[in-house]
């Protein structure tokens, strides 16, 4: 095969008998019934039976796993795989290769496509035992980590390669799958599950040692829990919302109905440093700026209009808004006349500028960041390098030409200004 295929197709194998070699063959006429030029990577972890042979006489590239474990096995094949998408399945004839159909079909709809034995449609045949564990392990998952997937231990997917170049994983055993998708959706990309009806394996022994991805998915779950908690999740903002925690859900809901009141019913909007916030959201006819791209990959989800870029040169003409919203932002730049001097430039002569910031003027924020930082790490409050108090931004804001027409607060901690722009 000559040029990147169209698909590569990943099968980590362990002892996996003559059937590796019906399966070789099965997933390559469903790409020919495609007119897919495909590669087929078997990942042979050290097989002591004939898998390697069978699998090369049906056609398929044999690997030698570097390491051991299933995470390695993964790894490997992922990068190798030189193929547009991705295709990733097991090799002990539990994943049907007709149902690459349905995989295949809606490769466009997100860059990340699981074969889902939980989602409306599904089915899966396990043993009652089993089953109690995969449902306990999955809804743990989904729960604690915030994840809209019902199956994250599928390992039957269709990834977009382009997506997988940009991601490092560090688990160790089965718990690599649950690595993927929250580094996959914690970047901005879309997840979607397709029904799958599951059977289990017709023979061998499963290779799986549940000691052994207790230990490594407990590990893994804890990482994963502090990535979604940190800024590097495109979706920060938009989970604090729906938080789980009272006071920050709240906190999120209150700033959300300030600002929006706050900003009336202006036509042309800029949110400046937007992030996911649900603001935005509510807001389908606004512009959308951040200086992280992640955040406006899982924004344009609800909104049109996103750009990249910064607040000290905003790539707007002169008078473009009637109004801009400035929320939490400032506490992470340090000072630069330019902020203000842009916020007023993209604003017409009569337009609002509603912003937002701690204010550490008083205790109650001083004491919520104490305990934010600890509880945690990784979130905004480490971030902040310019602190404001209700004085010393008004100040500022009159040097630049705003005039100051209304103030309310969250709980005196944080400090939300209407302003207009001088003539």
């Amino acid at each position: 095969m000559t040029g990147e295929p169209d698909l590569s197709v990943v099968v980590p194998a362990l002892d996996e008998g003559a059937s590796i070699g019906e399966l070789v063959r099965k997933v390559a006429a469903q790409a020919e019934r495609h007119h897919l030029a495909v590669e087929i990577l078997v990942v042979d972890g050290g097989s002591t039976d004939d898998t390697r042979r069978w699998a090369r006489a049906a056609g398929a590239r044999v690997l030698a796993q570097p390491g051991r474990g299933y995470a390695d096995a993964l790894r490997a094949g992922l990068r190798a795989a030189a193929g547009r998408f991705v295709l990733t399945m097991d090799g002990d004839d539990s994943h049907d290769p007709d149902f690459i159909d349905a995989l295949w079909a809606r490769r466009e709809a997100a860059e990340l496509v699981i074969a889902s034995r939980y989602v409306p449609g599904a089915h899966a045949l396990m043993p009652r035992s089993r089953r109690l564990l995969s449902h306990v392990l999955n809804g743990a998952t989904r729960w604690i980590l915030s994840l809209p997937v019902r199956d994250v231990s599928s390992g039957y997917r269709l990834y977009r390669r382009a997506v997988l170049a940009g991601i490092a994983t560090h688990a160790t055993h089965f718990d690599v799958l649950i690595e993927l998708v929250t580094r996959i959706h914690a970047g901005g990309w879309r997840v979607e599950e397709v029904p799958f009806h599951y059977r289990p394996r017709r023979g061998g022994r499963s290779h799986a040692s549940l000691l052994r991805f207790g230990v490594s998915y407990a590990r893994t779950l804890l990482r994963m829990w502090a990535h979604r908690n940190s800024l590097e999740s495109a979706d920060y903002d938009d989970r604090a919302f729906s938080s789980r925690i009272p006071l920050q859900r709240w906190w999120q809901r209150r700033r959300y109905a300030i600002v929006l009141a706050l900003l009336g019913r202006a036509e042309r909007v800029l949110d400046v440093g937007c992030g996911s916030s649900k603001i935005l959201e509510a807001l389908p006819h606004a512009v959308g700026l951040d200086l992280r791209f992640e955040p406006l990959r899982f924004r344009r989800r609800t909104n049109r209009w996103l750009v990249q870029g910064g607040v000290q040169a905003l790539p707007f003409r002169d008078r473009a808004f009637d109004a801009v919203i400035c929320s939490e932002v400032l506490e992470h730049a340090p000072y630069d006349p330019r902020i203000f001097t842009e916020l007023r430039r993209v604003l017409e002569a009569d337009g609002v500028l509603v912003l937002g910031t701690p204010d550490y003027g008083r205790w109650q924020w001083r004491w919520i960041e104490w305990w934010y930082t600890r509880l945690l790490p990784g979130a905004h409050g480490h971030e902040h390098v310019e602190r404001y108090t209700e004085a010393s931004l008004r100040a500022r804001l009159a040097a630049f030409g705003f005039r100051v027409l209304e103030a309310r607060s969250i709980c005196r901690a944080e400090l939300i200004l209407r302003c207009a722009r001088g003539g």
